[in-house]
């Protein structure tokens, strides 16, 4: 590579993070290569996904800064204020956007939108390639010819054919089940939950004025967020044993259960979409990164829903990593130490808070429920705890 070739960057992985990540280098000198396994989406597949997406107010902010916010934000629904009990007390927890001075906590959006969305934008940069059915099968590490830089020699399978590309440094945005990370020999902490989330969208009878519902029951959380002005994604953890009772379940009997756990708060339900039911299990890699590869996303940690910050923790990875290559500049290990070590802190930090929740709330002893409630009573009465929770939230 002579010294005034761009430096190429390539991207394994086309979800919401790969695809931000590489819109946040849009104006960069990279020439950047996204390739995904499997078929690109058609819009209007993307258009009828009904499965929604809650951003933490930090990932709203980092998508205004790569200036696709505006783009999306006519799908998106903006969170208000959030409610927190405990099914069987009066007690509850309610946090106000205002009372931040905000206008709101973060929002939900479709994930068709956000990622049509992110494809559109891609389409119009120059310095962005995407190719989809195209898998980074295997890669090497080797010095360039003056000896002094690593470069990334990567086999790229697409349509049974297989070629080998030169890369500066990839980006591994490909999931839980990453093969990159695989390949890299990165070892990783894996906890299996054996609980399923089961996912869909349910009208209700009542308005829900923009408000989150966060409700802990005996037989597991269950997390309302607001959709245009009736509409809540339901998020309902079951045990993994009951996984195929709730893929099968008729509707009437799913909203019979969702209005168990959480009361008529909102009225009767009318109606609820297909679910969609995902096993749980906490996943954290020893590290993020090594020679010309870096982890993001799902690839470099996956935790249960039960606070909502999987995917904003992965907009946080390209929020932080972003800047390494700023100005066509590609990072040696070394120069993402401080990276690793910031997002070390970041996600032990939420890995530990969700277990807790997840724990302490999946206790089925006596007095547990009281103890929760008694827990709830204090939040109440203590403002910075009240704040700090608030603020955890939004992602920061």
């Amino acid at each position: 590579m002579t010294k005034d070739q761009k430096k190429r960057l390539l991207i394994s992985g086309a979800g919401p993070i790969g695809l931000s990540f590489a819109l946040g280098l849009k104006d960069s000198s990279l020439d950047i290569v996204v390739v995904d396994q499997k078929k690109r989406p058609t819009d209007t597949l993307l258009e009828q996904d009904t499965r929604m997406i809650a951003l933490s107010h930090r990932s709203v902010k980092f998508l205004e800064s790569i200036n696709i916010w505006q783009a999306l934000k006519p799908f998106a629904t903006p969170i208000e204020s959030v409610h927190i009990s405990e099914k069987g007390y009066a007690t509850k927890v309610e946090l106000f956007a205002s009372e931040h001075d905000l206008q709101d906590f973060g929002a939900l959006i479709p994930m068709g939108r956000l990622v049509l969305g992110m494809l559109k934008a891609i389409d119009s940069c120059p310095n962005i390639t995407y190719l989809d059915e195209t898998r980074l099968m295997h890669y090497d590490v080797e010095k360039d010819l003056s000896g002094h830089q690593d470069i990334a020699f990567c086999d790229l399978q697409h349509a049974g054919e297989k070629r080998r590309e030169s890369f500066d440094w990839i980006v591994a945005a490909e999931g839980m089940n990453s093969h990159l990370r695989m390949l890299s020999g990165i070892e990783s902490y894996h906890t299996d939950y054996n609980q399923v989330a089961v996912i869909a969208r349910a009208r209700f009878e009542r308005p829900h004025h923009n408000m989150a519902y966060e409700r802990f029951t005996s037989d597991g959380p269950l997390a309302l967020l607001p959709v245009g002005s009736h509409e809540m994604a339901v998020v309902m953890i079951a045990d993994r044993e009951d996984k195929a009772r709730w893929q099968n379940a008729l509707d009437s009997v799913f909203a019979n259960e969702v209005i168990y756990r959480l009361g008529y708060d909102l009225g009767e339900i009318e109606s609820v979409t297909q679910r969609h039911v995902w096993d749980l299990t906490l996943m954290v890699p020893k590290g993020v990164c090594k020679p010309c590869l870096t982890l993001i996303g799902n690839s470099a940690h996956s935790l249960h829903p039960i606070a909502g910050q999987g995917l904003n923790l992965g907009f946080r990875d390209c929020e932080l990593l972003l800047p390494y290559f700023a100005g066509g500049v590609i990072p040696s290990l070394h120069d993402l130490e401080r990276y690793q070590r910031e997002r070390r802190h970041d996600v032990v930090t939420v890995v530990g808070a969700t277990d807790f929740l997840v724990r302490s709330f999946g206790l089925d002893i006596p007095f547990a429920p009281a103890a929760r409630n008694m827990a709830l009573k204090t939040i109440n009465f203590i403002k910075p705890l009240k704040k700090r929770i608030a603020r955890f939230g939004m992602g920061y």
